[in-house]
């Protein structure tokens, strides 16, 4: 199967901590469809964002945020900003099936099969990076939903930075969990 990805537009950002990160902080949802996530179906107006504040993981320095929007009826955005990267190169990142960044086993394998895939590597401009992507739920089996169905929905997920240049099983160097902006 192949998929047509739009191009990167890379701009130097500067990111903002938000001071939250890969904690069991009683405030980020537990798992995908946790409380506070409004069920497909429930009568309850979905959420139309969520973020997730990247920090250093295994000994990785890179930060940043994964920021997640509704762009129109049901389309979903994802906007990724690094900090404490290397200029030029490209960091793989994915959402991840697990709902913790404590460990690696808590973050899971590749949220899938293609779910959380597709998100363009974010190549670093000086010491920041930025990538977008909007995933259209007219595939289903790529459809994102913020607040959404448990299937689809973003919220407590890892998402994950991976190490550049390493063409298989590039260590995990960054995470963040997804939460309810």
């Amino acid at each position: 199967m192949i998929f047509d990805f739009p191009k990167l537009v890379l701009l130097p950002t500067l990111a903002i901590a938000l001071g939250a990160g890969c904690t069991d902080d009683p405030a980020t949802p537990a798992g995908p469809g946790a409380a506070g996530a409004s069920a497909a179906g429930t009568g309850s107006a979905a959420v139309s964002s969520a973020v997730a504040a990247i920090t250093g993981f295994n000994g990785g320095t890179v930060t940043g945020t994964a920021t997640f929007s509704k762009a129109g009826a049901t389309d979903v955005t994802v906007t990724v900003s690094l900090t404490n990267c290397v200029a030029g190169k490209a960091y793989p990142v994915h959402i991840h099936a697990g709902t913790s960044c404590a460990d690696a086993m808590s973050q899971g394998d590749h949220w899938g099969p293609a779910r959380g895939e597709g998100i363009p590597s974010v190549t670093c401009t000086g010491t920041t990076g930025t990538s977008t992507l909007t995933r259209a739920a007219t595939d289903p089996t790529l459809a994102w939903t913020i607040g959404g169905d448990a299937a689809t929905n973003v919220v407590g997920h890892a998402f994950v930075v991976h190490a550049p240049d390493v063409p298989m099983m590039p260590p995990r160097i960054g995470c963040g969990v997804i939460a309810m902006k």
